[in-house]
């Protein structure tokens, strides 16, 4: 048989029966990362092999290319009372208070939060068990893992490997997203808009989860996206991004494509969970961490990329 007649036969093998197809990427793009895939992982399964090409052209195809611009970062104020002309803080964070002029180059970022299925696979060729095992196994958790439920992690070097692990994969620069660039996609392109959803408000049941709807997380996409086309920015995980903290960053901030301080033990958490009350999970919150000490379902991800 001819050599170019075998490459439609990639991953049709045992009991896969069909070619992996994308939305963004060539055939010849999508064969580039099966030989990197195979290189770095000779001894996988097909099967295994596929799925984790899988994994890598789906979060490409989830990535969502932002055009760059400038904004002012950090809290805007809002009238004290409607119809006012006072303004007035509205971020309980006074690290948020000094607004700042941020100017960012054009980059995508991932539709959709990091899910379960995705860092289970990346944790497994990293020869990890999983996590929170007895939780899993037992009657009233195992529907906390579900699949396509945001991952859980317990500090930011696990995602941060993530993203860079996918990219190299992809033959693409992923990493995690600056602040500065969850912040200006969240705020639709820097908007002064004040919760990260399809119209800039809450609407319990409709584009956040509702009161009483149960505890925990829910599967990623679940409502709206924000007017860019990303999903769950505040209410389900607070999301790991680049940055190191530092509580005077904002203060020394340089203007254009800015990555965080330096130093720092800890890193910088966006958007609020799915404990927090609505009203604070807002565009402008921020957080930061060190390790937890434990899996958390309250702290997830999602990858970037400059390209």
């Amino acid at each position: 048989m001819h050599k170019s007649l075998l490459l439609p036969l990639v991953f049709l093998a045992g009991c896969t029966s069909h070619a992996i197809t994308s939305k963004t990427l060539s055939d010849a793009e999508i064969a580039d990362i099966q030989s990197r895939v195979e290189a770095r992982y000779p001894e996988l399964s097909s099967e295994k092999a596929r799925a984790v090409t899988e994994l890598v052209v789906r979060a490409l195809d989830n990535m969502v290319p932002i055009k760059g611009g400038t904004f002012m970062m950090g809290e805007f104020k809002i009238p004290c009372e409607p119809g006012s002309e006072q303004l007035c803080h509205w971020d309980v964070n006074r690290d948020n208070d000094y607004v700042h002029q941020v100017t960012l180059d054009d980059y995508a970022i991932s539709k959709f939060e990091t899910t379960i299925a995705d860092f289970d696979l990346f944790r497994e060729l990293r020869g990890n068990s999983p996590y929170e095992q007895e939780i899993r196994e037992s009657e009233d958790g195992a529907s906390l893992f579900n699949d396509d439920k945001p991952a859980w992690t317990r500090n930011w070097e696990e995602p941060h490997d993530y993203c860079l692990w996918m990219g190299e994969l992809a033959g693409r620069p992923v990493s995690l997203p600056s602040e500065a660039q969850w912040e200006f996609a969240a705020r639709n392109r820097g908007k002064n808009v004040r919760y990260a959803t399809d119209n800039g408000s809450i609407e319990l049941g409709r584009n956040y989860r509702a009161r009483g709807e149960s505890s925990g997380t829910h599967r990623v996409g679940k409502y709206p996206p924000n007017p860019l086309g990303l999903y769950d920015l505040s209410g389900n995980t607070s999301e790991w991004v680049k940055d190191r903290y530092a509580p005077n960053y904002y203060s020394n901030s340089p203007s254009n494509n800015p990555a965080g301080p330096d130093t720092g033990s800890s890193h910088v958490l966006r958007g609020g969970s799915f404990v927090g009350d609505p009203a604070y999970n807002t565009t402008v919150i921020r957080n930061h961490k060190n390790d937890i000490g434990f899996y958390s379902e309250m702290y997830g991800f999602r990858c970037g990329s400059d390209d």
